[in-house]
């Protein structure tokens, strides 16, 4: 149906997924990305008519309760009228109510019923109307006195608040989940999530299902405790985390590539440390040779799609039956709102978590920083989680599972550590330490021995290629007799990149082309230093970090422009007879990118890259390049350096000697 603009109306198109049970404006895509990536399209296909499919039936047959069927499910009268109360409220159609004994029914089962509430039921005293979903879509609105509806409504307002001034809360209410309740969740696994915290800071042994748990809960965080929706979580980048700003001692982060309008949120100083750990410690390990902008990524490097999903694990983990939702908690924080804020304030908050997408982006273009803190530490009061460990969280966290309290592989390798040289432990060692008795862990260990020892043997040889000879005589000097890889596995391992490997490999040859160098960040450092680049992964001695991107000019043609320098900063680097012009920016073939070669910083006495030029087939035609190497081990939020090779800034690369 077209409204008077002649658009297509947006609601025409929701679905609900049968997979994740989400509606959907745009099904087939949502499949496609989501819950059917690894499906056929004609697979896609069915699936978009399977949920169509289920809708309309829905619609057709569903919808529409028999209020004596309600009665036959529910012959408490109290918890009947709550139901038809809630059903009611969610836009269902209910036929065949309420006969004048049903009434009767109601009023009696409650503690104590109003004089209102019973003067209401004497005058129901013929059985009402059935009330049919198409005479009520046409029809318009009942009159409040003659609806039954109304009246049913009324009458459970009324007995909730009139019959029970001795219970805590009205019994409708026992069916809306609190704040506290949605939370439960951060209460009940802050314990373990502290556990691996703390090994992280000290670099222990981590399992890779307590990782993954650990960034169930970073993710939990987000979602629950400062009332984001889920694609705020998988759209984060580490661009946004590296520029994230310190505002009243909080720490707000920006978020804008996601599914959801741009949006802020507002961390504590400990849930900052909380991230910055799975940042720095967890992350790196799982980045791929693929994308890794995202800041939220899967065991298999990929980014992470669904949070919700991720969440329900969490729950599955510690054993708790039910998930709140994004939707739920929030709605929760607007209820909490009523009661504790002023009518300003309220709207305040009903603007921060509201669901309109219209609403949101209006909102959220406008919001500052300090408003984002100042709507954070009000919505504090409305939830019980905080950040520091209380009582009552770890006498939850004791009644609850918990995923650490059997011995892992962490503890195993905590009490026997792993060496080159040592001897795994005996059974009688493992059995007095308390570990099983089979050969799980055993064998484990020599696993991690074995990789240990490979990486040793393989880092001997980075400037040729070994013979078996050269290998063996290393594993007989280190008196290594078993549990070793063989020469010939040595040989077949090895994998040097000198320049020719370099100007051919297709990852490298299609990052310059598109200047989509992964695991950087540009960095603003303030004051007269600047930006500058920093790794946002770890990169090992002798990887290709980025090139120098530029246009290729000659020698001559660069010390032109440098005639009108004095000793600013420039982008020019010099080799042979040829100069790359970063000054003038953005490039032509890359005008919307800002490319990190012209933003890494000089340092002549700490450089941590060296330039290599080299020669690539980019876009069909050989172009001269200079790519970066890395000189050693660099880790996660390290900045970028290389020596320029002469003194002045804007001369750079002449010193170098690139041939």
């Amino acid at each position: 149906m077209a409204d008077a603009n002649g658009k297509k109306s947006v609601d025409r198109r929701v679905a609900h997924c049968l997979r994740c049970h989400t509606p959907q404006d745009n099904l087939p895509k949502h499949l496609k990305r989501a819950c059917m990536k690894k499906c056929t399209p004609e697979e896609v296909a069915a699936e978009v008519q399977k949920a169509k499919k289920s809708s309309k039936d829905w619609i057709r047959a569903n919808r529409t309760w028999d209020y004596n069927d309600i009665v036959a499910l529910l012959p408490h009268g109290r918890c009947r009228m709550a139901l038809v109360r809630e059903l009611l409220q969610r836009g269902f159609f209910i036929n065949n109510m309420l006969h004048s004994a049903d009434w009767e029914d109601l009023a009696g089962d409650t503690a104590t019923t109003s004089t209102a509430a019973t003067a209401t039921t004497s005058t129901a005293t013929t059985p009402t109307a059935p009330v049919a979903p198409a005479k009520a879509a046409t029809s318009g609105p009942p009159s409040p006195e003659g609806s039954v509806s109304s009246r049913l409504l009324r009458l459970s307002s009324s007995s909730s608040s009139s019959s029970d001034s001795e219970t805590s809360e009205p019994s409708w209410q026992k069916y809306v989940r609190s704040v506290s309740e949605c939370q439960e969740i951060l209460r009940v696994a802050k314990t373990d999530f502290l556990d691996v915290y703390r090994r992280l800071l000290v670099k222990k042994n981590v399992s890779n299902n307590r990782k993954t748990m650990y960034r169930y809960y970073c993710e939990a965080v987000v979602v629950l405790a400062h009332y984001q929706r889920p694609g705020v979580a998988e759209g984060m980048t580490v661009q946004e985390w590296v520029n994230r700003v310190r505002v009243g001692g909080r720490t707000v982060i920006a978020v804008s590539n996601q599914k959801t309008p741009t949006t802020q949120f507002s961390l504590t100083a400990e849930e900052e440390a909380w991230l910055q750990a799975y940042y720095a410690h967890i992350r790196p390990d799982d980045v791929g040779i693929g994308d890794c902008d995202s800041f939220f990524l899967s065991t298999k490097g990929n980014p992470v799609s669904n949070v919700a999903s991720d969440i329900s694990r969490l729950h599955d983990m510690f054993k708790l039956p039910k998930v709140a939702s994004s939707q739920e908690i929030r709605r929760a924080a607007k209820t909490e709102a009523v009661l504790r804020f002023s009518e300003s304030q309220r709207e305040s908050v009903a603007h921060y978590l509201g669901h309109s997408t219209d609403v949101a982006d209006r909102r959220n273009r406008m919001r500052m920083t300090e408003d984002t803190v100042t709507m954070a530490v009000r919505l504090d009061s409305v939830s019980d989680f905080s950040p520091h460990t209380s009582g009552q969280e770890a006498a939850a966290a004791e009644r609850a599972p918990s995923i650490t309290r059997d011995m892992e592989f962490s503890d195993f390798v905590e009490r026997f550590p792993v060496s080159m040289d040592g001897q795994p432990p005996y059974k009688k060692e493992r059995v007095e330490a308390g570990f099983p008795e089979d050969r799980f862990f055993y064998d484990k260990w020599r696993g991690c021995q074995y990789t240990e020892r490979e990486k040793y043997l393989l880092s001997h040889f980075t400037q040729r290629k070994p013979s078996a000879t050269e290998v063996g005589r290393l594993i007989k000097k280190e008196g290594w007799v078993t549990n070793h890889p063989k020469p010939e596995d040595i040989l077949e391992k090895w994998c040097p990149a000198p320049k020719h490997i370099v100007e051919n490999d297709k990852a490298i040859l299609k990052s310059v082309s598109t200047q989509r160098w992964k695991g950087l960040a540009i960095k603003d450092f303030g004051g007269e230093k600047g930006q500058g680049v920093v790794a946002t992964r770890n990169f090992t001695k002798g990887d290709i970090i980025c090139d120098y991107h530029g246009k290729l000019i000659t020698a001559a043609e660069g010390r032109l422009l440098m005639q009108d320098m004095q000793d600013e900063q420039g982008y020019l680097l010099f080799f042979k007879n040829h100069c790359i012009d970063a000054q003038t920016f953005p490039c032509e073939c890359h005008p919307n990118l800002d490319t990190f070669g012209r933003r890494i910083s000089h340092s002549r006495k700490d450089p941590n890259l060296k330039s290599l030029h080299c020669v690539l087939r980019v876009d069909g035609e050989d172009k001269d390049v200079i790519l970066f190497r890395a000189l050693e081990d660099i880790k996660v939020d390290t900045e970028l350096k290389f020596d320029y090779g002469v003194n002045r800034r804007s001369f750079r690369g002449v010193g170098l000697g690139l041939e």
